[in-house]
């Protein structure tokens, strides 16, 4: 299959050259694919902060209560603000752990 690549590369190229509107869907399907969903803008507080979280669901929510988020779209964002979360937390935990071996060495 390898070998025949470049062949069927070429093959399509020139279809395409040619006017072949499906070898042109082929081809720029590959340079430029179609977006697969779409940027949303609304008012997201700045995490820091377990409290801070909570304020960014509520906002999430509120978006999707006033029609400027789908609620696909706000499960979507929910997903960043809990990941970072998670992130936020295990900073905090490696800082407080460090913290306490620091207070065991003798």
């Amino acid at each position: 299959m390898a070998d025949d690549a470049e062949a069927v590369v070429a093959a399509v190229i020139n279809a395409a050259k040619g006017g072949d509107m499906t070898a042109c869907r082929i081809i720029l399907d590959h340079i430029a694919p179609a977006r697969r969903d779409n940027p949303v803008s609304f008012e997201l507080p700045k995490i820091e902060s377990s409290a801070d979280a909570v304020a960014a669901g509520a906002a999430v929510l509120a978006a999707v209560a006033d029609g400027d988020l789908t609620p696909g779209e706000a499960a979507d964002i929910y997903k960043l603000v809990d990941g970072f979360m998670k992130t936020l937390e295990t900073v905090e935990f490696e800082a407080r752990l460090a913290k306490l071996e620091e207070g065991m060495k003798p």
